[in-house]
């Protein structure tokens, strides 16, 4: 007795179903790795203090931030809940300085209603440039570049300027 088997068509298309919902599983599974971050804080007038972020279909790709010298931003890290066990470092903290910080704001925290404090830092703006600053989870991590600008002139700085 012999089995009938399906066309090669059949077996082609079936073999690309399971290779698309395979990598679109794993690329599902790889985006819920990368926390997601937020600007908690506004910059003084006149200042620049901005996040903004890259998206694209599948998520945020990434982030950028805009600090004027001078200023700090705090910016607070969400996986689920608040990111557990974050670690934040500079490339060159003479230009970008970045700090663990407590915000007073408490976040869910898991599927039960717990709350937890925030899981933020602080990025202070020190001096003309740029630099990136890496931030580490538990689950995942973003790099951020940072571009500090020169403070703007006053009156008194541009008339000086002019003699």
């Amino acid at each position: 007795m012999t089995r009938a088997t399906g066309s090669p068509m059949a077996s082609i298309i079936a073999s690309m179903l399971v290779s698309i919902f395979g990598i679109g599983a794993a690329l599902v599974a790889g985006a819920g790795c990368l926390p997601t971050l937020a600007a908690q804080s506004a910059a003084p007038p006149g200042r620049a203090a901005r996040l903004d972020e890259d998206i694209t279909f599948w998520g945020t790709k990434h982030y950028r931030l805009e600090l004027s010298q001078g200023v700090a931003l705090a910016i607070s890290c969400h996986d689920g809940g608040p990111c557990e066990k974050l670690v934040a470092t500079s490339d060159n903290p003479m230009i970008a300085d970045v700090r663990a910080a407590s915000l007073t704001a408490l976040q869910p925290a898991g599927y039960h209603g717990n709350q937890q404090s925030a899981a933020a830092v602080v990025v202070v703006g020190k001096a003309p440039g740029t630099t990136t600053i890496r931030l580490r989870s538990k689950t995942g991590g973003r790099d951020v570049p940072v571009a500090v600008l020169a403070p703007p002139a006053t009156p008194a700085t541009t008339a000086a300027a002019r003699r």
